[in-house]
């Protein structure tokens, strides 16, 4: 009797043991990362108290996860920021910073592209054109390497595999898209104080937010898909943009329209939905975090830090990088603590607004800041953008001066604050561009050849009676015609 009940104490235990044990195998289920990257989407969003845009599949995702108030690209470029975003490091690092390049290299030895070492943890890489998954997404990477991706859909991974996805999305980047559904009236909108009360820039700003609307429609299908088929509880989404807003003193600058973006993490069961955290985010910061949630050991290389869980590590500066931008030549560096960001303007030299053939194609507020120059009309302190020469060095109170305008470098009261960032950005980049070889002569001339041929094309389509080279004044009727029906 005694021995046929410990022999049923036993076999109860055993089962016991062994329901635990498959009950743990499936909490321990790899987690899917899935990656929402969208083109030059800056914090323009319902969810970031931007009051003239309606996203509400985007607030949702808010809504359940965690959304970030300080996040950064290290890069206001795209294929500088996405090199680091394909790599972990800064563009630098890998001698990735000039936009799109005439001479790729491969990775410095040691450095490998993240997707290797997903896949190398089982994990099925994809990037996709959002919302159609069938398409490959963008890549624009600044370094020579094969195919990184194993497909473009996380469907096309073999069952129960783990996946990294991506998915891409134009949105909002130019040429800016009018959303139908929900267009938005120009003279109801409120512009950034960092911009002149302008019409025409009124209304470029309203086409850009019906883009961030469109934008905002592609998130909503993403998540539906991913939610029918059953994958949302164990994938871990980051939301982001892969560099600040497309507007004229934004992006390709340091300036904190170039580099803000929005941030949102939903990592069901794990992080308190529908809340907020204001410290220092890098999108490197993303790799990082990435790639411990799928339990993948960290490179030593890596320049992020994790974000969440018991690894997490405050980020104590945020760093940004700009080079050679299509046929604008630039050398510039910034360094922020979140409260101050100093600007090293290596090539003080030149003009903010030197010509840019992609601006001046595609900005209209490019035209309306010349013109108006020229007419004396640009006030105070917009006008300061005009200067022909920059200081090399600027320095702004992020917060009681988030437009960027009161420049405290030659402040003797703020001298501490300027030498401690300006040193510690010097030190920092005897790390970052150790392998910085930067452009040949040879490769600089054919870059801003091809962006010029690019204009010229353009224009020839659009205004053919004044191509290949219209005045500013030409190109402010072709705006006036197209944003105001003038």
């Amino acid at each position: 009797m005694i021995r046929n009940t410990i022999k049923i104490f036993f076999l109860a235990t055993l089962t016991c043991i062994a329901s635990c044990t498959k009950k743990e195998k499936v909490e321990e289920k790899p987690l899917n990362i899935l990656w929402i990257n969208a083109d030059d989407l800056g914090r323009e969003l319902a969810c970031y108290n931007n009051p003239d845009v309606k996203t509400p599949h985007i607030d949702q995702l808010a809504n359940e996860g965690v959304l970030y108030t300080n996040a950064y690209a290290a890069s206001p470029t795209c294929s500088p920021s996405r090199t680091s975003l394909a790599t972990g490091v800064y563009p630098t690092v890998v001698n990735g910073l000039n936009h799109r390049t005439m001479e790729k290299f491969p990775l410095p030895k040691g450095i490998l592209p993240i997707t290797d070492l997903f896949k190398k943890a089982g994990y099925f890489c994809t990037n996709g054109k959002g919302p159609d998954l069938t398409k490959k997404g963008k890549e624009d990477f600044n370094f020579k390497t094969d195919y990184l991706f194993d497909g473009t859909d996380w469907r096309q991974r073999a069952e129960g595999q783990p996946f990294f996805a991506q998915v891409q999305l134009k949105e909002p980047h130019r040429t800016f898209s009018h959303d139908l559904k929900n267009p938005i009236n120009p003279e109801t909108v409120t512009l950034p104080a960092c911009y002149p009360d302008h019409p025409l820039l009124k209304a470029d700003w309203a086409w850009y937010l019906e883009s961030v609307q469109k934008c905002d429609r592609y998130v909503g299908k993403i998540l539906d898909r991913l939610e029918k088929d059953g994958l949302a509880d164990n994938t871990v989404v980051f939301f982001f943009g892969d560099h600040g807003r497309p507007h004229v003193r934004d992006k390709q600058f340091l300036y904190e329209g170039g580099l803000q973006i929005p941030l949102i993490v939903r990592y069901p069961k794990h992080l308190p939905a529908g809340t907020k955290r204001n410290e220092l985010v890098d999108l490197l910061d993303v790799v990082a975090t990435s790639l411990d949630l799928a339990k993948i050991p960290l490179p030593d290389y890596l320049n992020g830090h994790v974000f969440l869980g018991k690894k997490a590590k405050k980020r104590e500066y945020t760093f940004g990088f700009r080079q050679r931008t299509g046929d604008a030549v630039e050398d510039m560096r910034s360094i922020s603590n979140g409260d101050y960001k100093l600007i090293w303007n290596r090539t003080y030299d030149r003009p903010w607004m030197q010509v840019s053939s992609y601006k001046k194609l595609q900005y209209p507020a490019f035209t309306v800041y010349n013109v108006l120059h020229k007419q004396g009309k640009l006030k105070a302190p917009y006008n300061q953008f005009m200067a022909k020469t920059k200081p090399e060095i600027e320095l702004f109170d992020l917060k009681n001066d988030p437009s960027e305008y009161n420049n405290l470098a030659n402040n003797d009261k703020y001298r501490e604050i300027k030498n401690q960032l300006f040193n510690t950005l010097k030190t920092n980049l005897e790390q970052f561009e150790k392998n910085w070889k930067g452009e040949t002569e040879e490769a600089q001339k054919r870059g801003i050849e091809g962006s010029k041929k690019y204009f010229e094309k353009a224009i020839k389509s659009r205004i053919p009676e004044h191509s290949p080279n219209p005045t500013d004044e030409e190109l402010l009727e072709y705006w006036n015609h197209l944003l105001l029906k003038k």
